[in-house]
């Protein structure tokens, strides 16, 4: 019988860890960071953004009590599997992927550590952090940087808003994970 329990409470966990994550990507496919934001709309433009995203929402769960920063990891490692699939299903051989995973995991860390730096420092850093890695090899007017920056702030501000019970659920209907964060 505990087996059974078992089995059946990872499934759970698995399909919210999914929910979770999956919520996550559909912030980051907002068309407007796209249209707006002038993110390119291309593999590496929103590979990017989720893992902007990604490092938002696992550093708000850090914050907060060991369920939530269990739940972090569940997310960075459901992250990578997604990747990996991702990358399977475009048609990457086998013996490729594991290198492009081991490349991607290394680039999230990298990113994470830049963009938390950059917006301790705020100012010049977070434009040129962006630059580096959110646009790539495009080139952001201003308007486009400042759409970014508002949208990163009114996320970061949303995500402090939330109590710490309330970050593994804010993607339930009690509460709106897009309230505040549109720069509509």
């Amino acid at each position: 019988m505990m087996n059974l329990f078992k089995i059946f409470k990872s499934k759970n966990d698995i399909i919210r860890i999914e929910n979770f994550y999956n919520n996550i990507v559909i912030l980051a496919r907002n068309k407007n960071l796209y249209i707006e934001g002038g993110v390119p709309d291309t593999l590496d433009g929103r590979f990017e953004l989720i893992i902007l995203h990604c490092h938002l929402f696992v550093k708000r769960l850090l914050e907060a009590g060991l369920e939530e920063k269990k739940f972090a990891q569940e997310i960075i490692d459901y992250m990578f599997k997604d990747f990996d699939r991702s990358l399977r299903e475009i048609g990457v051989g086998d013996l490729s992927v594991g290198k492009k995973i081991k490349f991607m995991v290394s680039s999230y860390y990298g990113r994470a550590n830049t963009y938390q730096n950059a917006l301790i420092k705020r100012g010049k850093t977070i434009d040129d952090a962006l630059k580096k890695n959110l646009y790539g090899t495009n080139t952001p007017n201003e308007i486009q940087i400042q759409y970014i920056k508002v949208y990163i702030n009114n996320l970061i501000k949303y995500l402090a808003s939330l109590k710490n019970e309330e970050i593994l659920i804010c993607f339930q209907s009690k509460v709106n994970p897009i309230k505040g964060i549109n720069n509509e």
